[in-house]
Order: C-alpha cells, then sequence, then structure tokens
C-alpha cells in the first residue's frame, strides 16, 4: 500500500521574500485629459487684484513720464508797438516785439510774417522786409520811426536766457485808412527745431 499523502504543504524557505506587486502605470503626460488641463487653471492663474494693482501702477508711471517730459514753450512773443506810413494805395508797416528766450540754448528765427484781418474780415499776409533794407525803409518813411528797435530778420540767434526787442517791417496792399481800421494783426516767428510763436495786437492805428 503506498504511502498517504503529508496533509501539511511544505513551508517557503525562510529567506524568500514575497513577490513585488505590479505598480500602476505612471501618468502620460502627453495625453492629460481636457478637463483636467480645465481644472488646474484654477491654480496656476495668477489672482485678478495684484494683475489690477499693476496694471494701475505702469498707467501712473507713464504718465507721469509723459507730463513732466513734454514740450514746454521755449519763448514769450509780444506786439510791443506798431507803426504805420502811407505809400499810394499800400501801407507800409513796422511791428516792434519783445521775444523772451526761456530756454538753455539759443534760438534761432527762421521766418517771420504778419497777418492784417481788415474790418470786413479780409486777411492779408506779408513776410517780414530783409534786414538789409531796413534803415533804407526808415529813412524813406520817418513815421516808422516811432517803432525803431534792432532788426528783427531770419537767422537772427536768440542767446540762452535773454530778452530781445526788435522790429520788422511790412508792407499790404491796402490804405492806411483801412489798416488803421483793421480788426488786428498777427505776428508769425517760426523757428528752427522749436514751435513757432505768435503774438497778436487788437485794432488800432498805433500803440
Amino acid at each position: 500500500m503506498p504511502d498517504s499523502a503529508n496533509p501539511n504543504p511544505p513551508s517557503p524557505p525562510p529567506n524568500a521574500t514575497p513577490a513585488a506587486k505590479p505598480q500602476a502605470p505612471g501618468p502620460n503626460f502627453g495625453h492629460i485629459p481636457i478637463t483636467e488641463e480645465l481644472d488646474s487653471a484654477k491654480w496656476t492663474l495668477p489672482p485678478i487684484i495684484p494683475v489690477l494693482i499693476g496694471v494701475v501702477l505702469v498707467a501712473v508711471v507713464v504718465a507721469v513720464v509723459l507730463f513732466t517730459t513734454k514740450d514746454k514753450p521755449s519763448a514769450s512773443l509780444a506786439i510791443t508797438k506798431i507803426a504805420s506810413a502811407p505809400q499810394d494805395d499800400n501801407t507800409m508797416v513796422a511791428i516792434q516785439i519783445k521775444l523772451d528766450n526761456q530756454i538753455e540754448g539759443p534760438l534761432w528765427i527762421k521766418g517771420i510774417r504778419a497777418e492784417v484781418e481788415t474790418a470786413d474780415g479780409k486777411k492779408i499776409t506779408d513776410t517780414a522786409a530783409p534786414g538789409m533794407d531796413g534803415p533804407r525803409y526808415m529813412q524813406a518813411f520817418p513815421a516808422l520811426e516811432e517803432a525803431k528797435a534792432d532788426w528783427l530778420k531770419e537767422e537772427l540767434k536768440i542767446p540762452s536766457k535773454t530778452s530781445y526787442s526788435g522790429v520788422a517791417i511790412f508792407s499790404y496792399p491796402i490804405k492806411k485808412t483801412d489798416f488803421d481800421k483793421r480788426k488786428q494783426i498777427t505776428l508769425h516767428i517760426q523757428l528752427y527745431d522749436r514751435a513757432g510763436l505768435v503774438a497778436t495786437s487788437p485794432a488800432g492805428p498805433a500803440q
């Protein structure tokens, strides 16, 4: 009769280690579900209040820079005297001005013109006579001597932080009586590399 089977199975060796459990596969970052990406946005977006504060601060800085660097007036201009003399049906006009250079650096005059607005609203413009002709006009029309000063002319240099008084002569194709009834006269001085200067004088035969 064969030996009977051992009812108790043999015990494992004492040094045997249990078999490792299989690990779950890691996430595939190239195939993250779209729902997970959307859910993660609330963790990656910055808080709205600090962002708004930053935008406001940047706007304030930009406004301050623009305000402090904008162009400031380079000079002031005023008409101080007007003298006129008849020349047949024309009128010779001498305009005396005062110009204050308000910047660090000289001003250079590029062009000079004056516009007369007559009583009926007609506007007539003339450019200043060359400075070299000034003495001749003053001699030919003594009435212009009332506005005598240094000659205001193109390419004239006005030194930094100084005041200048000058005169320019113009001719208009209207009678002196019409000139005396004018609404106003406006002088324009064009500068190199600067905004132009404008001065206006109201009606009146002389000043």
